[in-house]
């Protein structure tokens, strides 16, 4: 069982983020245009988009139990989430974390943030889909994906298949926000009866996990 355990490095993810949280609303990416509301201000602060702390605790807790070659993360934004997967990665002396967010302001101000917890990071200026194959991911050798970009369930499913489609070792599948609409949701259904998915999570109906394991093959 994952338990959200306090960590050494909280302190210091905390304060980043309190002074991330100050730099106040900034332009998001270009390309979400396609996806927000006519009335959408097109701007967010770091509050709005980041994980929680009781939540950074069961990634920290994740990293440090499953001991990941890597953690892909799908959606950058300021960096907070990503600081949490570092501190786990940083904690078992090995691993990397590799970010994509084609948002290039928020990249800068995140890359700041990792590189204050770790080094073992890349963080990608693009999206997941056009940056992935220059990454070379070891998708054989076991890793987390944490998924949480633009929540339209189509665009989650369709980033969930490119990494289904390559895994070939044990996999941890992250998702957040999976009832933040209606299409989020039915996207974690129809993902957790992939072929080689062997088991599903969901914490407190904010945040789906799913357990790959290609060689046992088949949901649970």
């Amino acid at each position: 069982m994952v338990r959200p355990r306090p960590f050494g490095r909280e302190p210091l993810i905390a304060e980043r983020a309190r002074l991330t949280q100050e730099m106040g609303p900034l332009d998001l990416w270009e390309g979400y245009r396609d996806f927000a509301a006519a009335d959408d201000s097109f701007k967010r602060s770091s509050n709005s988009v980041r994980t929680s702390h009781k939540y950074g605790r069961v990634y920290v807790q994740l990293a440090r139990r499953y001991r990941p070659w890597t953690v892909v993360e799908i959606g950058t934004a300021f960096g907070v989430s990503g600081m949490y997967w570092l501190a786990g990665l940083q904690a078992n002396r090995r691993g990397r974390l590799v970010t994509f967010d084609p948002n290039r302001q928020w990249q800068e101000i995140a890359r700041a943030n990792l590189a204050a917890i770790s080094p073992r990071f890349t963080a990608v200026a693009d999206t997941f889909e056009a940056g992935l194959a220059a990454t070379k991911i070891a998708f054989d050798r076991p890793g987390i994906a944490f998924i949480d970009g633009i929540h339209v369930g189509d665009i989650v499913k369709a980033q969930a298949e490119l990494l289904l489609a390559r895994i070939t070792s044990p996999w941890i599948l992250v998702f957040d926000d999976i009832r933040f609409n209606d299409s989020m949701y039915r996207c974690f259904r129809e993902i957790e009866q992939a072929e080689g998915v062997v088991s599903a999570v969901e914490i407190e109906s904010r945040v789906g996990i799913l357990e790959v394991d290609p060689v046992v093959g088949g949901p649970s």
